[in-house]
């Protein structure tokens, strides 16, 4: 297996738990004849360092080539994943399956072809119960080729049953390959340009996709068919801002897995997945009643299956948890119980910072700083803010950068940094021109902002009630709804025209 940077071996060593670490050594301890292993050498040079230094690690083992070296990763990293396939051997299904085929390969290849065929019986019958269709395919393919080409005075009726799976099986394969597609298609148009802005984007959406979308029977559809049936029709309507269609086709997301509670362990991150777009968008409607019981679900199922997530569900479960957390704590009003969640959080943003893109980083500081902010700490929420703006994610999700200007200059505002407004609102101008996600709600919002810099506080207010009437209307616009999710200007102003802290109006409600 080449590896052209060394690096990721040093990434792979870096992300092995301490049960990973230890089954590891034991695993060296058995394969060893005697004296030290080399590569297990390189591998507890590589474990001390904290940064890579491919020079001290050679020095470290007597200086060897450049070539021996090489080799000495290439060994190391075999022997890793080896390691940890034995380990997770019996955690996943999908591993156990492909290891019957690989033993019914090695009995075929002696000539046993009756054990070979008893062996991928065994393989079937769980890839068929856990829905691991690509597997299955495999499975009855070697099936058939072992009855093709040797006699083992199987019946008529099971070959035709063999050939009769086949032709399913491969119509099924077919659709969840095409509907996967689709549903990766549909995220990537939303990576890209994100929500439709005006009905033309709309329009164009549906005339690109909508005809995509075949008129399945739902019923006749297999497991895996359906998840990505509904995951492809929620991405549609997400794009297209239709958010209450979107919790519905997220509830027959999760409604598949309550249905096999099987899959939910097979399955750990769709399933999460589709419970953390159920909270998504119970958010964008306001669905506070289905919000409480999904987070619960959630909760619910980390606690009974953390044991047994791999590093890969343990960062999202992170992420899922605690953005409901936050998302919970800013709907209900109660900031600080939020506030007091996030030096949990940045403890695992320390642990996993390296495997999280930053969108996902952005997405949990905006929540933070929009805690505090309206817990009344405007400066704590701008350290939260100034990382978002100072971190910069090139064109993906330029909404988040958007919106954290604009929650900056709300910070500035209520600290009265009036000296520097002028500056901060010409920046966030420049930069919400040279966006394409710009709403009516940023604009009016910061034409506020650049009014009230030099006004008092009466001629404020003014301008706030104003404002606060121009955000009435323009939240009627399905366009803009989102953004209101974002910002929640509505509590913001009331605040300043009541003259009382956001906390308080919060909990009134």
């Amino acid at each position: 297996m080449p590896i052209s940077q060394g690096d990721l071996l040093f990434k792979l060593i870096k992300s092995l738990s301490k049960a990973e670490k230890r089954n590891f050594k034991l695993y060296v301890k058995r394969i060893q004849s005697e004296g030290e292993v080399m590569f297990f050498q390189l591998f507890e040079v590589l474990e001390k360092q904290k940064v890579y230094e491919e020079d001290k690690a050679k020095m470290k083992l007597n200086d060897l080539s450049k070539t021996q070296f090489s080799n000495l990763k290439r060994h190391l990293y075999q022997h890793l994943l080896t390691s940890l396939r034995l380990m997770h051997l019996n955690k996943q299904l999908d591993i156990q399956i492909r290891e019957l085929i690989d033993y019914a390969y090695i009995l075929y290849g002696k000539g046993l072809y009756i054990q070979s065929l008893k062996i991928l019986s065994r393989a079937k019958a769980l890839a068929t119960n856990n829905h691991h269709n690509l597997l299955l395919q495999e499975i009855i393919e070697f099936e058939k080729r072992i009855e093709s080409h040797h006699i083992t005075r199987t019946t008529t009726e099971r070959m035709n049953k063999l050939i009769h799976q086949a032709e399913s099986q491969a119509k099924v394969n077919t659709s969840i390959i095409f509907l996967s597609n689709l549903k990766l298609e549909l995220q990537r148009v939303f990576i890209n340009k994100g929500h439709a802005k005006v009905e033309m984007d709309r329009v164009k959406i549906l005339e690109d996709y909508g005809p995509r979308i075949r008129d399945y029977k739902i019923e006749k559809l297999s497991f895996f068919e359906r998840v990505y049936y509904f995951q492809s029709l929620y991405w549609l309507h997400y794009i297209l801002g239709h958010f209450e269609r979107c919790h519905y086709y997220a509830g027959e997301w999760v409604g598949l897995y309550r249905e096999a509670p099987n899959m939910m362990e097979e399955d750990v991150d769709i399933y999460m997945r589709g419970l953390h777009q159920l909270l998504t968008t119970c958010l964008y409607t306001n669905n506070a009643s289905t919000f409480k019981q999904t987070q619960a679900e959630l909760e619910a199922f980390y606690t009974q299956y953390e044991g047994q997530f791999n590093t890969n569900s343990q960062i999202l479960a992170f992420l899922y948890r605690y953005q409901a957390k936050f998302n919970r704590a800013l709907m209900e009003g109660d900031y600080e119980s939020g506030i007091q969640l996030i030096p949990e959080v940045q403890a695992q943003l320390d642990l996993y910072g390296n495997q999280l893109d930053l969108h996902k980083i952005h997405i949990l500081y905006y929540k933070m700083a929009a805690l505090y902010l309206c817990n009344g700490e405007a400066g704590a929420a701008l350290d939260y803010l100034n990382l978002i703006i100072n971190l910069k994610a090139g064109h993906l999700r330029e909404d988040i950068q958007a919106y954290s200007r604009l929650l900056f200059l709300m910070a500035h505002y209520d600290l009265r940094n009036e000296d520097i407004m002028e500056y901060l609102t010409s920046s966030t101008g420049r930069f919400l021109n040279k966006i394409q996600d710009k709403s009516r709600l940023q604009e009016v919002s910061l034409r506020f902002f650049k009014q009230a810099i030099y006004k008092g506080d009466q001629e404020r207010l003014k301008l706030l009630a104003e404002l606060r009437d121009k955000l009435e209307e323009i939240s009627v616009d399905p366009f803009e709804r989102r953004g209101f999710v974002y910002l929640d200007l509505f509590r913001w102003i009331d605040s300043k025209l009541q003259q009382q802290p956001i906390k308080s109006l919060a909990l009134s409600h």
